[in-house]
């Protein structure tokens, strides 16, 4: 993947967040507009934290109920939990319909360590989803995580 920048700029807070606050950085990625598309697609890198308590199989199910409730026309199309990046992951594929049409989704959600779960995600026009895998599967592959990895047992 080129940038549109020579050498992209590194961009970055010299303070830590106010105590209690998370961490919730996220890592844009979008194609280039083209004329006639809608929507460009787009990959979105973020962090999150579970709530108190919460276990990681409970913060993907309250993500999916919140994409089941705000997004119109949601269709799952797959779902599952495995592993990703040697730690334990839930993806789901789904379409919804946007203000530029029909769009698809494919979501990861990877626990990240104690109480973080880091999250993959990418969309496109439901059309053009496929012309973009590729690219999508390269920008996952080239996820790095730099955090010991959960514990297996019950982490669902």
């Amino acid at each position: 993947m080129t940038s549109v920048y020579a050498t992209p700029p590194t961009v970055k807070l010299e303070t830590q967040p106010p105590e209690g606050w998370h961490d919730k950085t996220m890592i844009v990625y979008s194609a280039p507009p083209e004329p006639g598309r809608a929507m460009s697609p787009n990959m979105v890198i973020s962090r999150d934290a579970l709530l108190a308590a919460e276990t990681f199989r409970e913060y993907c199910n309250r993500q999916i109920e919140t994409f089941r409730s705000n997004l119109p026309q949601f269709q799952r199309e797959s779902e599952g939990y495995g592993r990703s990046h040697d730690r334990d992951a839930f993806q789901i594929q789904f379409t919804w319909r946007s203000a530029a049409g029909l769009l698809r989704q494919r979501v990861f959600f990877i626990s990240a360590g104690p109480e973080v779960v880091v999250t993959y995600a990418v969309t496109a026009a439901a059309d053009d989803f496929a012309a973009f895998e590729i690219a999508f599967e390269q920008g996952l592959a080239s996820l790095r995580i730099d955090a010991p990895s959960a514990p297996r047992p019950g982490a669902h």
